[in-house]
C-alpha cells in the first residue's frame, strides 16, 4: 500500500505549492482532504494532488528499494 494512512500532509503541501485555496480563500485542511480521499466529497484539485502525492510516494519507495538492494548486494 502506498500511503499506509499517512497522506494528508503530502497532499496539503502540494496544494500549498500550487496555491490552491478553498472557496473562502484559505488553505484546505487535513480533514477535508481525508473526506475527498474517502469519497465523501468531490474536489478535482484535491483529487489531482492525491494522485500526485501517490506518484511521488511510489517513486520514493522505488528509489529506496533500489538503494536497499544495492547495499545488500555490496555486502554479499
Amino acid at each position: 500500500m502506498i500511503f499506509q494512512g499517512r497522506y494528508s500532509e503530502d497532499v496539503l503541501r502540494i496544494l500549498k505549492n500550487k496555491s490552491i485555496l478553498n472557496r473562502n480563500g484559505e488553505h484546505h485542511n487535513a480533514q477535508y482532504v481525508r473526506m475527498i480521499f474517502q469519497g465523501i466529497r468531490q474536489n478535482l484539485d484535491i483529487e489531482a494532488a492525491i494522485w500526485q502525492a501517490a506518484k511521488n510516494r511510489k517513486q520514493k519507495l522505488a528509489l529506496h528499494k533500489l538503494h536497499k538492494q544495492k547495499i545488500l548486494n555490496e555486502k554479499s
